[in-house]
């Protein structure tokens, strides 16, 4: 392009420098929140490349050369391999974008450059939610959203009226004009799978695993991370049976319990009612797992969703990893009577001791079950055993060995936590014949006074055991109630100790109720959370199905079709009418009313008002090219300033009427000497 061509394109071609302002701007707002989620040398990259720009900005460096970004982009791509995102995932796939949007940074020099960054922008922007779906940082998001479109209005202003002020308070007016419309599509649209998906971030991960070493558990009450909110249909039940069922741990080897590897498979569990038995209905809203196990009180069924299977072990799956908040509807049956007859596989599952481990724990059983007689007997004693020896309920375990693990704590260490117990315990059943078998889940909750649903945090993780008797199926034994009960009566708060309580963070410490005031902040603040899971993360294809239901009855394309075209010509209606309620005329005051109907007609014998002149000062101009006297005008002169200009005068409707009058006399005046 020669010199002419580049006068011809001008000012369309560059970039308006404030516009360029609110662009880097707007790339850093956009990038902010990603950066838990990137690698530290991908945050350097990005800033040094905002750097240079910045010194392109202020006319102290040049555009790098092609080699010099063809190096960065190498870099980049190299730095994304190395730093151990290497397989496919959406870690990786935001790290490259990241990087892509950091590089075209350096070498945007024109309003396409500019307008690709703008709409990338965007794409960043919507990408975020894979990540993160609060209220917060939804809020934040739109407040991007507001800067990023303020650039792509400032790129099409002139360079001399770019003002950011200005320029971002009608980016803000335009995306708030956008949201009524939105919201029709939201509530009407059809909630559709995606199209492809990418493996999820590996850091979005349920604190339940499923293998389990005593003391990871433990390690679980330092985080106050939301596991799921419950909201039941009446009162909630007492904190001692809130058992949230999620992974039973049928075998043990090396010291750690995990799943055993035919009950992954999913099959169908055995079950009888219990006469007029006890029912709880309520519905789970659960945080991203990235697992397929739900979370519900004994036994439970589900009553919304064909996706969620029973398995032969009485827990809950769904089909796909929970990869966002998730909701499903329960009813529970905590008096039921499961798997009342036990195949002989499932019984030499559980009652299975891997090699010749922990041989102490295996004489200790034997010669307890020996003396107590019977099993009920037996399972009272070991639990007798824990209550009233010194055993300590402890937030920090000692460590224990891979191997006789049970022998070191339940005879040496003796402080454990909820897995060394229920873990200990299910070993003493199997020592001495009897099928058992570990549950891992969580335990109470708290409530919201504000909204009234059950908050379950990591730190309410738990595990228990479960024993089988011919006459009463799986029953739950909770070996913690024994040497912890306050645990299981009031929560884990009371069964801390004061050393505990200060290995927590203050937020978990203020959700136990230490802090009254910030206590009460995080409820409302959970509560607000509550609400929108309810109602905007959790509005998924089955609640968008009951609300249209109840809406539009019977449910066809046709109604939903009608209804958002109603919708978005509502929404739009109520834009169109703001807009033109703005742009309406503005009163006048009854004097400036008179005195622009007597300019107007004077216009007709080419006495033209200037846009600069006062009344006062149109009249004089007019009377000097008139030839009229003082005495002629000065009146009319007073009598204006006097009514305009003075709140302490009372005017009515006889002075409007004398205004009138002067006015009428010196246009007779004035049309008489032309």
């Amino acid at each position: 392009m020669d010199s002419s061509d580049n006068a011809s394109v001008g000012v369309a071609y560059q970039i308006p420098r404030n516009a360029l302002a609110l662009l880097m701007v707007a790339q850093v707002v956009v990038v902010a929140p990603y950066v838990l989620q990137l690698s530290p040398w991908i945050i350097t990259v990005g800033l040094f490349c905002g750097y240079w720009r910045t010194r392109v900005y202020q006319g102290r460096w040049d555009y790098p050369r092609r080699w010099v970004k063809a190096g960065l982009v190498i870099a980049s791509v190299v730095g994304v391999i190395v730093s151990g995102v290497g397989a496919f995932s959406l870690e990786t796939a935001s790290s490259l974008l990241i990087l892509a949007f950091a590089l075209k940074l350096v070498e945007m020099k024109s309003r396409r450059d500019a307008f690709l960054v703008i709409f990338l922008s965007y794409f960043i922007i919507a990408t975020q939610f894979l990540f993160d779906q609060s209220i917060l940082i939804a809020f934040y998001e739109l407040a991007a959203i507001i800067v990023v479109t303020a650039a792509l209005v400032g790129l099409n202003q002139l360079h001399s009226i770019v003002r950011p002020v200005v320029t971002l308070k009608i980016a803000a007016t335009l995306v708030f004009q956008a949201i009524p419309f939105t919201i029709v599509l939201f509530l009407f649209f059809p909630r559709i799978a995606p199209l492809w998906t990418v493996p999820l971030p590996s850091g979005a991960t349920s604190g339940i695993s499923d293998r389990v070493t005593p003391g990871d558990i433990a390690r679980l009450t330092q985080s106050d991370e939301l596991a799921f909110r419950v909201v039941f249909d009446g009162e909630v039940p007492a904190l001692r049976d809130l058992y949230w069922r999620g992974i039973v741990y049928s075998q043990f080897e090396a010291g750690t319990w995990s799943i055993a590897p035919d009950l992954r498979r999913r099959g169908e569990a055995t079950f009888e009612p219990i006469g007029d038995a006890r029912t709880y209905d309520y519905e789970v809203l659960l945080e991203p797992t990235l697992r397929n196990w739900l979370f519900a009180i004994n036994a439970a069924f589900t009553t919304n969703d064909p996706t969620i299977r029973r398995t032969r072990n009485h827990t809950l799956e769904v089909a796909d990893p929970v990869m966002s908040v998730f909701r499903y509807k329960v009813r529970s049956y905590p008096d039921m009577l499961l798997d009342p007859l036990l195949r002989e596989g499932f019984r030499a599952r559980e009652t299975h001791l891997f090699g010749e481990d922990n041989p102490r724990v295996r004489e200790f059983a034997a010669s307890l079950y020996q003396a107590s007689g019977s099993e009920d007997a037996y399972i009272a004693a070991v639990l007798s055993h824990i209550r009233t020896q010194p055993y300590r309920y402890t937030l920090s375990p000692p460590t224990l060995a891979s191997v006789n693990s049970i022998d070191e704590f339940w005879f040496t260490t003796r402080a454990g936590f909820c897995t060394h117990y229920a873990g200990a315990f299910v070993y003493m059943m199997r020592a001495a014949g009897i099928p058992a078998r570990m549950v891992g889940g969580y335990q109470g909750g708290e409530i919201n006074p504000i909204s009234n649903h059950l908050m379950v945090r990591q730190y309410d993780a738990h595990a228990w055991a479960e024993v089988w008797s011919q006459d009463r199926g799986w029953q739950r034994v909770d070996p913690t109630a024994a040497v912890a009960p306050d645990r299981i009566e009031l929560g884990l708060s009371a069964a801390l100790s004061v050393a505990d309580r200060a290995t927590l963070s203050v937020f978990s410490n203020a959700r136990m109720g230490a802090w009254g005031f910030l206590t009460g902040v995080l409820q409302w603040s959970d509560s607000l959370e509550h609400r929108w899971n309810l109602w905007v993360v959790g509005y998924d294809s089955n609640f968008q199905a009951g609300l249209l239901k109840k809406w539009l009855g019977e449910i066809t394309p046709t109604r939903i079709g009608i209804a958002m075209f109603v919708g978005g010509g509502v929404s739009l209606s109520v834009v169109a009418g703001l807009l033109f309620w703005r742009r309406r005329p503005v009163k006048q005051h009854p004097v400036e009313r008179i005195f622009s109907t007597f300019a107007a007609k004077l216009s007709r014998y080419g006495y033209q008002r200037r846009p600069e002149e006062s009344p006062a000062a149109y009249v004089r101009r007019v009377a000097d090219e008139a030839g009229l006297s003082e005495a002629q005008v000065g009146g009319v002169i007073a009598e204006l300033d006097t009514l305009l200009y003075n709140p302490a005068i009372a005017w009515g409707s006889t002075e409007l009427r004398a205004l009138r009058n002067q006015l009428r006399r010196l246009q007779f005046r004035l049309a008489f000497g032309s």
